[in-house]
């Protein structure tokens, strides 16, 4: 089974549908995505509209948490997260919908057990795993893959016999903004691979002008600064 992965929207339908398309023509057949729907951008209903329509199984993330009332806004982050804006926008079957995601999820294929998180296994919603994080603790869990986003920075790495993969972000990537990114998991093949497809993010940030904080723009226009993680394939 080819299972796909996709993160962090947060209010791009442009980036989500990249990684989706390019998800489908690379042969995942099935997708899950692992939280932040909404927040910092401003088009959370058709990212929702997007999930729906593609049949995306859905988990939990921090900032759909925080729109759904389930954790408090940091104190002054809302000028960045945008998230009490959202609110007021986004559809009532939405938000149903998003009450029902869990905040975690374990699947097994292919005798492959994997554990899906937004943030980490310790804790699934606001956990930070980065490509230099310690990841030793996570080798002692008993699944063989551990897949999560939150980061915006993807990364593959192994903890004892446990694939570790972070799939990046689809909507607002941290360290090439115009690139989404997006993975695979072979479950019989037992192989992973991180896709990064580009989107106009510079178009975006045109098209929502005021609508999204200065910094969250930045974001989006942020060049690459080195070599990029994964492999970029064609919109």
């Amino acid at each position: 089974m080819i299972l796909g992965f996709v993160s962090d929207a947060h209010g791009n339908p442009d980036g989500l549908e990249a990684c989706l398309d390019a998800l489908h023509r690379h042969s995942a057949e099935r997708v899950y995505f692992l939280g932040d729907a909404v927040g910092y951008l401003p088009e959370e209903n058709a990212v929702l509209d997007l999930l729906r329509s593609r049949e995306v199984v859905c988990i939990r993330g921090n900032h759909d948490a925080m729109l759904l009332g389930e954790l408090a806004i940091p104190e002054g982050r809302d000028v960045f997260y945008r998230l009490e804006a959202a609110r007021t926008r986004i559809e009532a079957r939405h938000r149903d919908w998003m009450q029902e995601w869990p905040g975690r999820l374990e699947l097994e294929f292919d005798g492959c057990r994997l554990l899906l998180v937004h943030g980490s296994p310790a804790d699934p919603l606001q956990g930070y795993v980065y490509p230099d994080s310690d990841l030793s603790a996570l080798g002692g869990l008993p699944f063989d893959v551990v897949a999560m986003g939150h980061t915006h920075r993807p990364f593959l790495a192994s903890a004892g016999r446990v694939t570790v993969m972070n799939v990046g972000s689809s909507g607002m990537p941290r360290d090439v903004g115009h690139l989404a990114g997006c993975a695979r998991y072979d479950t019989l093949t037992r192989s992973a691979d991180i896709l990064r497809v580009p989107f106009d993010a510079a178009g975006l940030v045109r098209r929502w002008g005021d609508r999204i904080a200065g910094p969250a723009a930045g974001v989006l226009l942020r060049a690459a600064s080195g070599p990029v993680t994964g492999r970029v394939v064609a919109a």
